[in-house]
């Protein structure tokens, strides 16, 4: 994991272009459907890469930090 839960809770709280992927739509867990996470959205990658680059920009302009601590 590149960044912290926190941080990737963070980021998508705040990203404009944060969609929630509907790969959960077919479980009956309700505790993550709701969390919104770059973890879960549709244009995070499988290398934990936003692949509309924003992760980055959204990180600094609101102050989080944007990587792991423990790496």
């Amino acid at each position: 994991m590149r960044a912290s839960n926190k941080a990737y809770e963070d980021v998508a709280i705040h990203c404009s272009g944060y969609e929630k992927t509907s790969d959960n739509s077919f479980t009956n867990k309700t505790d993550d459907e709701d969390s919104v996470s770059c973890l879960n959205c549709k244009h995070f990658d499988e290398d934990e890469h936003c692949v509309l680059d924003l992760y980055d920009k959204v990180a600094e302009s609101r102050g989080i930090s944007p990587r792991n601590s423990e790496e």
